[in-house]
């Protein structure tokens, strides 16, 4: 199972302008760029926040687990400029509370009611990041030149990264570490969200270098930043069932054309034969089922777009099967409302090498 969360609220802080709030923006950006010709180099970096209430009901509930779930964080590209062929992202734990605010980097006036570079608050209130940290070695912070730039915990191997060569830009990275360290056993540290930067190598590079902008939480897109929540909840009991001739093979998905939000379904897949042997039956020889190899996975993607909302999972997206026919869970929170998505079907044998992909046009609507 993927259960997919929704950023709660993001923002950029910026060592070039100290103060400035960028926290309704519809892009977060990080950067490692000059102010104009011959002027110091300034490092971005980003805040983001996600609500982990009804996680924690789901796993205090037994509904997810906690020792096996894994956690990735992901973020959609907007637009890269001069990026390295070869960079790493981080992310960590913020060590200390934040205001969001109302600001744009684009405002002619610039806005300081909320998180920046220099203030965890807003330039008015005056809460300054403690990047000194001096009473306390397990919080750390770090800046080039202006004071400031968010703190973040730097303890039990709370960090996260992704290493990026020659590839997209794009981030799904997991933070499993750091989200445990929010939500289970019995050194929990406080919710604050993550810190995602440039590696040091990249923020200490005296030249101008690196720009890449994600959508935010209010870019009014799909492509908001998400935490995916990932287990495998697959179960495999075929029954009398035999399993189907990958290549001999009809399959249906079979799909309500629309699903509340609120809706935990179980999808059905119907496997039989294009072109079954005749025997002597009193059944049609099309309402045989079958079910599919255990190493079989489902994939969500948007209708329109195209974009994969559940991407293939050997963690994640294994498809089930009970006996009656192969299927699997899904859960409609994980979607955003009033849209269509397409269900496609991977199926793996031998050992991998045979990759079989049907994609037969399953459409469902998940509505309010």
């Amino acid at each position: 199972m993927i259960y997919t969360m929704y950023a709660n609220r993001d923002a950029t802080i910026y060592e070039k302008t100290e103060t400035m709030n960028t926290g309704i923006d519809a892009v977060l950006e990080l950067s490692h760029e000059s102010a104009g010709l011959n002027s110091p180099i300034y490092n971005s970096r980003l805040l983001i926040e996600f609500d982990f209430k009804k996680l924690k009901e789901y796993l205090d509930s037994g509904k997810i687990p906690y020792n096996s779930t894994k956690y990735y964080l992901e973020l959609k590209t907007v637009d890269v400029q001069d990026i390295p062929q070869e960079y790493e992202i981080y992310a960590y734990p913020v060590s200390e509370s934040w205001t969001n605010g109302t600001g744009h980097k684009a405002n002619r006036r610039t806005t300081t009611d909320g998180v920046s570079w220099k203030y965890r608050s807003s330039k008015q209130i005056g809460l300054q990041w403690n990047v000194t940290q001096s009473l306390n070695p397990d919080v750390i912070g770090e800046y080039d030149s202006k004071y400031g730039g968010g703190t973040w915990w730097n303890t039990q191997n709370l960090v996260a990264s992704e290493s990026f060569s020659y590839q997209t830009s794009d981030v799904y990275m997991d933070v499993t570490n750091i989200v445990n360290s929010w939500i289970s056993g019995s050194s929990t540290i406080p919710n604050e969200g993550f810190l995602v930067k440039f590696s040091e190598d990249i923020e200490d590079l005296l030249e101008d270098t690196s720009t890449i902008k994600f959508f935010s939480t209010d870019s009014n897109t799909i492509y908001v930043p998400k935490l995916h929540v990932v287990w495998d909840d697959s179960n495999f009991d075929t029954g009398s069932l035999s399993v189907v001739n990958l290549d001999n093979m009809n399959l249906n998905v079979k799909l309500k054309k629309y699903y509340s939000i609120n809706e935990k379904a179980k999808i059905r897949i119907y496997a039989n034969t294009r072109y079954p042997l005749k025997t002597y039956t009193t059944e049609s020889y099309y309402t045989v089922n079958y079910y599919l190899p255990e190493t079989s996975y489902y994939e969500i993607r948007d209708a329109h777009t195209d974009e994969i909302y559940v991407p293939f999972s050997k963690e994640g997206t294994k498809i089930s099967c009970d006996g009656n026919s192969s299927y699997f869970n899904i859960w409609m929170n994980s979607f955003q409302p009033e849209r269509f998505y397409r269900v496609v079907v991977k199926v793996e044998s031998d050992n991998g090498d045979n990759v079989q992909i049907f994609d037969n046009n399953h459409y469902f609507k998940v509505t309010r």
